[in-house]
Formats: structure tokens, C-alpha cells, sequence
């Protein structure tokens, strides 16, 4: 099995390792909340519980866009951190979407007992596919440009 380093993930998926260790906080502590409620010590929804993870996600879109707005005024360069935006736009809508489906799907169907939302699952990782065909865009991207 190969691990990627550090350098190589953050190059190729163009994230940072404060992104890395803000979403690394966000899942714990969903886990945590997940385990909570999974055990009925607390009474509380599943988008309750992926509360965090939509926050870690809105704390990365202002972040992306700090990034942004720096380099395009400090490096006056606007081609390249246009498509560096986009692509991470684009990551974080998909991963956003893809929670959100997943936390109404799941809702309905443990929640309720009942299917309230009609979308198939494969609908629900439609945002994930399109993640990966963005991903492989971005890493041939990058592996021709350094």
C-alpha cells in the first residue's frame, strides 16, 4: 500500500495543512457527537451532529477566498489563482453537497424508519464522482506544471 506524504497531498489536492487539521478537528469532534447519539446520551439529529463538518467547510470557503484576493493583490497574477479558486470552490461545493445529501438520506431512512427523501445513492455520491473526475483534472494539472 503507498501513503502519500504530506508535500504530495497537499500539492496535488492543493490543499493546506491548516485546511487539513481544521477539518481533522471538525471530524472528531462530529464523531464524537455521532457516538453521543448513537448511544442515546444525547437526543440530537444528524445534522446536528455534521454541524461541524458544515462549518469546517464554510471556514475553508473564507479561507480559499483570503488566499485568493492575496495572491492575485500581492503577486498581480490572475490566471493562475482564478483556476486554483475554482478548483477548491469546486472541491469544497462537492464535499458540502455530497454531506448534505448523505446527512438527509440518512436522517430519513434511521429517523423516521421511513424513506423520506427520494434520491437514490446514487445520486447522493454523484457530488464524490465529480470530486474525483476534478481531482484527476488537478493532479494532471499540477504534475505538468512543476
Amino acid at each position: 500500500m503507498v501513503l502519500l506524504s504530506l508535500r504530495e497531498v497537499t500539492s496535488w489536492f492543493d490543499v493546506t495543512v491548516f485546511e487539513l487539521w481544521m477539518h481533522f478537528l471538525a471530524l472528531i469532534i462530529s464523531s464524537v457527537l455521532l457516538c453521543l447519539k448513537l448511544h442515546t446520551i444525547v437526543n440530537i439529529s444528524y445534522l446536528t451532529v455534521s454541524l461541524p463538518l458544515f462549518i469546517g467547510i464554510a471556514s475553508s470557503y473564507y479561507f480559499v477566498f483570503i488566499i485568493f484576493l492575496r495572491s492575485c493583490v500581492d503577486y498581480k497574477d490572475y490566471r493562475g489563482p482564478t483556476i486554483r479558486f475554482g478548483l477548491n470552490v469546486f472541491r469544497l461545493t462537492c464535499t458540502a453537497f455530497f454531506l448534505f445529501f448523505i446527512v438527509e438520506k440518512i436522517s430519513g431512512e434511521y429517523e423516521q424508519s421511513e424513506v423520506a427523501n427520494r434520491n437514490t445513492y446514487g445520486m447522493v455520491f454523484l457530488p464524490m464522482w465529480l470530486l474525483l473526475a476534478g481531482w484527476a483534472f488537478q493532479m494532471c494539472r499540477t504534475t505538468n506544471v512543476a
